[in-house]
């Protein structure tokens, strides 16, 4: 059954109308108004009608359904006026307000005498015809109406017949509508299918607090007669929610408000509807009971915390004295009040993951996740599958269900991609769309996720120079590099040190009552620890496990530095620092890890890199 319809002044207009319609190859049906009985146009199942003249005038203002204008194109009205030029000179154009004006332009052309005139209903367009008689036209041009009046008044005339063009302009309009409102049905379905199974209530109202919308959930909560409530008012099924009215009344939002309905307490927002942006047309309450906010809280913040997905550590948490690292915590924390990406430049061990966490725990973000990831620690597939998961069959492998991304997961949170200079270039194009679109596509998928995450990025790396050299997208770095920390190295503030020692030392020498003397620390000092703050913690503990005495003077110090053989590698700005680690320690390392690279680099205070070089070094492959 069509949905479109031509809509007939009389059964003459219809098989001229069907017929071109056939050869144009459209589904439309045609059937003669009824002026009687309007809404018989309606039974056909019809949503969009195509009419002309009086007869689209008269459905408009009986029938709420779409109609478009059959158009008079020019080259049909020259048509007409060329047959009509050969009954006579002097020619009548009558019609309403879909006929073409200005035609009278065309005298000097077809040297003829046009005079056109317009009506609004049948008994004008009569008057009108009947006074351009008396003015002694020739001819009339108009529809089926007017040639028909024109015919009992015998006088010649010519009628606006339906073109192919006509037809086909009008259908393409129509079928435009149509579309328009087929989809906004399918929306509106599925709104409704939305509200009714959501376990969120709705109850919206007009500006006079009458019901126009209210979902399953809320009637749930109502214990008497559930009858369709649209068009009640408000107040006789909900008092409790009488303030929704106020709402209405002074435009302004009530956020998280506890209400009582039928026994149940409810969560409730109440916010005012508003037609563009100024005119209040009514306000929506939108509640679910408290025990279900409070149960999904609970999975949510078990989810998170069993998979380690937050922060731990604070500002307070970072231990220091020196005046550089004052200033490292005063930018970090105005870079906590944004919400821009931030890149943290720093050598290995200067506690890069540490302020990434206490930035987003200074944060608006706090209450979200906090995911941290080593793109260093992965080779290039399981990164790409980490980063934006992967829907079930998407490779070899792959989990039955799929997986999601750390991104998704990071949702209202902060990623945190420590080692970003190691993230390979093909992954770092799908990088910066996520970054500039806010938006992920799982490995296997069609389907877009909006993500609202903040990312914080580390290296150890001079990621300049990778940019420069092409090994780094000049792109992806300036998208990234909005805000910039650089902490500095703990040789560079020797100040920090004492402070450091005397934490660590409260971490790892608590049975004993070790000192540390001024000589010792001098040396350690003087030391330019390539590791860093973690090299430090790591000295220490083994410092606390190794000597037997409880005063540790700068011999202790100097032996257990010296007896380390030292091995090379690069910070960021690539200058070449000593790290010393022995065969044992790495053995050692890799035997408590079961042979996982990332833990035992972790342990041993280095880069993934540098454990590998360790390891070729000492004949551990």
């Amino acid at each position: 059954m069509p949905h479109i319809y031509y809509a007939a002044y009389n059964e003459d207009l219809i098989p001229l109308t069907i017929q071109i319609f056939k050869d144009l190859g459209k589904d439309v049906g045609a059937m003669v108004y009824d002026h009687q009985n309007p809404q018989k146009m309606l039974e056909t199942g019809a949503k969009v009608l195509l009419s002309r003249g009086d007869t689209a005038n008269r459905i408009r203002s009986k029938l709420d359904v779409p109609v478009v204008e059959i158009p008079i194109p020019f080259d049909d009205m020259i048509k007409c006026l060329l047959e009509a030029s050969k009954m006579g000179k002097n020619i009548g154009v009558v019609g309403y307000n879909n006929l073409l004006s200005g035609l009278e332009l065309l005298n000097p052309l077809l040297n003829i005498n046009i005079k056109q005139v317009f009506a609004n209903n049948p008994e004008e367009m009569l008057n009108k015809i009947l006074q351009l008689k008396s003015e002694g036209i020739d001819v009339i041009v108009g529809g089926i109406y007017q040639t028909n009046v024109a015919k009992k008044l015998n006088i010649k005339n010519v009628r606006i017949d339906f073109s192919h063009k006509a037809l086909e302009y009008a259908y393409n309009e129509a079928e435009f509508i149509l579309e328009t409102i087929l989809l906004n049905n399918r929306k509106n379905e599925e709104l409704k299918a939305i509200l009714d199974t959501t376990k969120e209530g709705y109850i919206a109202i007009d500006k006079k607090g009458i019901i126009t919308l209210i979902n399953q959930t809320s009637l749930k909560l109502i214990s008497n007669d559930v009858s369709p409530l649209i068009g009640t008012p408000l107040i006789d099924v909900f008092p409790e929610l009488k303030h929704l009215m106020d709402i209405v009344n002074t435009g302004e939002e009530s956020l998280q408000d506890i209400v009582r309905i039928n026994e149940t307490d409810v969560l409730c927002n109440m916010i005012p509807l508003k037609h563009n942006k100024n005119e209040v047309i009514g306000a929506i309450a939108t509640f679910n009971d408290i025990y279900t906010i409070t149960k999904g809280e609970r999975k949510i913040r078990n989810k998170i915390l069993n998979k380690g997905f937050y922060a731990t550590y604070k500002f307070t948490d970072i231990k220091y004295t020196s005046r550089s690292i004052k200033e490292c915590i005063s930018n970090a924390k105005k870079f906590a009040a944004s919400d821009s990406t931030v890149l943290i430049l720093g050598e290995t061990g200067v506690g890069k993951e540490l302020f990434a966490q206490s930035i987003h725990n200074e944060s608006y973000r706090k209450h979200g996740p906090f995911v941290a990831i080593n793109c260093a620690s992965l080779p290039e597939n399981i990164l790409e599958s980490e980063l934006f998961g992967y829907e079930e069959g998407a490779f070899t492998g792959a989990k039955k269900n799929g997986k999601e991304g750390l991104f998704e997961l990071a949702h209202n949170g902060t990623i945190f991609l420590d080692e970003i200079s190691e993230m390979p270039l093909s992954l770092q194009a799908r990088f910066l769309r996520v970054l500039q679109e806010r938006k992920v596509m799982r490995l296997g998928s069609d389907q877009i996720i909006p993500i609202n995450v903040r990312v914080i990025s580390a290296t150890n790396k001079d990621i300049k120079n990778l940019v420069y050299s092409k090994k780094f997208r000049d792109d992806l770095f300036y998208r990234l590099n909005v805000l910039t920390l650089n902490i500095p190295p703990l040789r560079d503030r020797k100040d920090d040190i004492n402070v450091l020692i005397n934490n660590f030392c409260k971490t790892y020498i608590k049975n004993r009552n070790i000192s540390i003397q001024n000589d010792a620390i001098d040396i350690l000092k003087d030391y330019k620890w390539p590791g860093n703050i973690r090299q430090l913690k790591n000295f220490i503990e083994k410092l606390s496990i190794i000597s037997n005495s409880d005063i540790i003077n700068a011999q202790i110090v100097k032996n257990m530095i010296s007896s380390e053989p030292e091995f090379e590698t690069t910070d960021y700005t690539n200058k070449i620092i000593k790290i010393p680690i022995t065969k044992e320690e790495v053995y050692e390392a890799l035997s408590i890890s079961n042979g996982n690279k990332t833990q035992a680099a972790n342990m041993l205070g280095v880069h993934r890199s540098t454990l590998w070089r360790l390891m070729k070094k000492y004949d551990l492959c």
